[in-house]
């Protein structure tokens, strides 16, 4: 196991324990997540090692690895997906001026990004799955690159970064951040897709709520979080927008962990008031930051 000493955002040593949280997609193990007592950052502490943290993923259960159609849970989470790819790109489209450059970091299968591809994006799609490669290739013809095989130094600029669901599952934060920045042009932007654990439903379900999905997520958000990298990394928040379909899913799978089984009713009925309470707040279940390269 891994213990950080020091926050891996602003570097400070003093940590409080806020929950302790079980791996819910296999053999259960309950993990220890910390609070930075400087910048609030909550982080899994301690977590598995690099090498064995693959494992985790390994899961039948880890639907966008391996695109399987077989539970409820999993059509929900399809039927929900192909209508959510269909906002992404309107939202690309729209921040971004003119179509040009996207990297999609955590690519998974290739949904999204063939989706992207199709709308006249140049892509270029970061997975570090080998299976998830294999799938990108075999359904949507998407060669996706190894992190370790992508030049983040290249002079060819790039006009978009995208990251649905991926950052809270990154080891190095810091690094990737400044990698991000490096690799996009004067004025790109950065995409980041999170979890919010100040939602309603994280609230009510607290160490059972799913997408704290320990050990793989390996930090856990707040929009105070993501402003502060924002501004320590070179880039500024120009937006934040709600994922209303997550409320839904992520309670359907919080109701299993709480209880043992799924009651469909209140998992439905606890993201219907997670997205009404959000609503004027842009404090959903998850959020979408659109961030600037500023400097």
């Amino acid at each position: 196991m891994v213990e950080e000493k020091n926050c891996p955002v602003c570097g400070a040593s003093s940590f409080k324990t806020v929950r302790n949280a079980p791996y819910f997609r296999g053999e259960k193990e309950y993990f220890t997540i910390q609070e930075c007592q400087e910048c609030k950052l909550w982080i899994t502490n301690p977590r598995p090692e690099d090498d064995d943290l693959g494992k985790y993923y390994e899961s039948e259960d880890y639907v966008s690895h391996t695109d399987k159609k077989e539970s409820l849970i999993d059509k929900v989470y399809h039927l929900v997906r192909n209508i959510a790819v269909k906002g992404k790109i309107r939202l690309i489209n729209d921040v971004v001026a003119q179509k040009g450059k996207l990297l999609d970091y955590g690519a998974g299968t290739g949904f999204f990004l063939k989706a992207a591809q199709d709308n006249g994006w140049q892509v270029t799609g970061v997975e570090p799955s080998a299976e998830a490669r294999r799938n990108a290739k075999e359904n949507h013809n998407l060669d996706l690159v190894d992190p370790d095989s992508y030049d983040w130094s290249s002079e060819n600029k790039l006009d978009c970064i995208s990251l649905w669901h991926v950052l809270e599952h990154l080891p190095n934060l810091s690094n990737h951040i400044k990698n991000f920045h490096t690799a996009l042009r004067a004025g790109g932007k950065l995409i980041i897709a999170v979890p919010n654990h100040e939602s309603y439903d994280a609230q009510k379900y607290g160490n059972a709520w799913a997408a704290l999905d320990v050990p793989l997520h390996l930090y856990h958000f707040k929009k105070k979080n993501l402003e502060d990298i924002a501004e320590r990394f070179g880039f500024r928040v120009k937006e934040i927008r709600n994922m209303p379909f997550d409320s839904f899913y992520v309670s359907m799978l919080s109701e299993k962990i709480a209880r043992g089984k799924i009651n469909y009713f209140r998992a439905v009925w606890t993201g219907l008031i997670s997205n009404l309470k959000a609503a004027s707040q842009k404090n959903a279940s998850s959020l979408i930051y659109l961030l600037e390269k500023v400097k």
